[in-house]
This record gives structure tokens, C-alpha cells and sequence, in this order.
């Protein structure tokens, strides 16, 4: 027990000593682990309209609260904040758009970078429901905890590949706990009247499905010049097949074809 608090005692005083060395930022701007715009589940603004006459409307935002900064260049930086988004799936019946589905996610992140790996870490939490636009499927109690660890690799602010691991710390109904995630992103640096074509994709493996993997790919142009990318409106073709990635529908297979554009948050 000596030694226990001996090892948390030296940790937490290393890390002070390591905070005090650092440049402090109240509310920035901004975090370190670029959007994984493949992603169907990535805190994003966007609205994806596919063949099956269904409107999947994406709303969401992170807050960041607090960053450290190293007095060197290249140095380590971290920052700590909050996150949350709503995930609405629509039907299209003539000029209505009758809700079918919502997700909803809160959650907490804390990301670090130091030249071009990133790292992040998230803790949340989802539930689904189904809505009255939807009939035929009987609703089930979904509610879950889940960690997700990743670490990416940006060589420029064109090009990003990351890896994960996802575990369910709990979940209703229970769920196998892990899962694993790989992908990426990369713009051109050709551009033409402010449009950059650009690539995205997202591999899952789902132990809580047997509908594996799961596979999202974008193809689209980026309106806006080359370094800033990240932050433009995208137009964009997106595929993905494998495990329904709405809460109620987990157990089974969806793909789908649609046309999307997105604004950077």
C-alpha cells in the first residue's frame, strides 16, 4: 500500500512539474486530433442523401476547455474538452422528411500531438431511439459507455492516418466489448477555381456484430484552397456497407450510396 501511494505520490508531482513547464490556454480553439471525416460516427455538420430515399442529418460540435503548450517548438502539447452530436435518420415521403431514428452522444476527449503523431482519447456515452416516423420494428433499450484510444500520423496538413482500438465499458443490451477502427484522409494539393479533390476512409471491425467490417469511403472536392482544407465546405460521393451503424439496427447489414456535403465546425 506504501509503495502504491509512493508511485501516485512521484506521478502526480512529475506532472505538475511537467504543467508548470507548460503555456496554459483557457477555451482555445481548437484540438490537436483531426476529424475523421469517414467516419459515420465523427462529431461533424453534414447531411448524406442516398438511394434508399433516406436523409442521415449529422449535428454536432466539441468545446475545448483547457490546453498546454511546451515553450519549444515541436514540443508536446495537449488539450482537454467536451463533445456531443445528434445522429437523425430521415425518410423521404414526398415533401416531408418523417424522423425515423436518433442517436445521441456526449462525451469528454483528451488529445495530445508533438510533430506529426496524434493522440487522442475519449470517454462516451450514446443511447438510441426510434421515433414516430417509423413503423413495423419494435424498439429495444440501447444505451452504452464506450473508451476509444487512437493515435494518428499528419506528415503535412494534407495527409492523416490514424488506428484505434474502441472498448464498451457498459452497455444495454450487453455488447462484446471490443472493437478496432483504421483509416484516413489525404487532400491534393492540386487545386482548381478553390476546389481540392480529396479521399477519405474508414475500416471498422465490430465484435458486437457479425457484419464485418465495415467499410465508409468519400470521394469529393473541397471548397477552398489547399492549407485550409480542414476548415471548408465539402461536396462528396460516400460509400459504406457492413453493420448499420444506428444503435437500434446494430445486428444487421446496410449499404448505401449517397451524396453528401458537410461544413466544417
Amino acid at each position: 500500500m506504501r509503495f502504491k501511494t509512493l508511485i501516485l505520490v512521484i506521478g502526480f508531482f512529475c506532472f505538475c512539474v511537467r504543467l508548470n513547464a507548460m503555456q496554459l490556454e483557457f477555451l482555445p480553439q481548437s484540438r490537436f486530433f483531426p476529424l475523421t471525416f469517414a467516419d459515420p460516427r465523427e462529431i461533424r455538420m453534414a447531411l448524406l442523401f442516398d438511394q434508399q430515399n433516406r436523409v442521415n442529418a449529422y449535428v454536432g460540435n466539441y468545446f475545448s476547455l483547457i490546453s498546454g503548450t511546451g515553450a519549444e517548438e515541436d514540443s508536446l502539447a495537449w488539450v482537454f474538452g467536451l463533445e456531443g452530436a445528434g445522429y437523425f435518420a430521415m425518410r423521404q415521403s414526398g415533401a416531408t422528411f418523417p424522423l425515423e431514428h436518433t442517436d445521441g452522444l456526449i462525451g469528454v476527449y483528451a488529445e495530445v500531438t508533438q510533430g506529426p503523431w496524434r493522440g487522442q482519447l475519449r470517454f462516451t456515452h450514446v443511447s438510441a431511439h426510434l421515433s414516430d416516423g417509423i413503423s413495423g420494428t419494435t424498439p429495444i433499450t440501447y444505451s452504452r459507455e464506450f473508451l476509444v484510444g487512437r493515435l494518428g500520423f499528419a506528415p503535412d496538413k494534407l495527409k492523416f492516418a490514424y488506428l484505434g482500438a474502441i472498448v464498451n465499458v457498459n452497455s444495454i443490451p450487453s455488447l462484446p466489448a471490443w472493437s478496432f477502427q483504421l483509416g484516413g484522409h489525404w487532400f491534393s494539393s492540386w487545386n482548381f477555381a478553390r476546389l481540392t479533390p480529396f479521399v477519405a476512409m474508414d475500416i471498422k471491425w465490430r465484435q458486437e456484430s457479425s457484419q464485418n467490417p465495415s467499410l465508409s469511403a468519400q470521394f469529393g472536392l473541397a471548397l477552398n484552397n489547399p492549407p485550409e482544407a480542414y476548415r471548408s465546405f465539402r461536396l462528396f460521393y460516400n460509400f459504406y456497407t457492413g453493420a448499420d451503424s444506428r444503435g437500434q439496427f446494430y445486428s444487421l447489414r446496410y449499404t448505401s450510396h449517397a451524396l453528401g456535403i458537410e461544413m466544417q465546425i
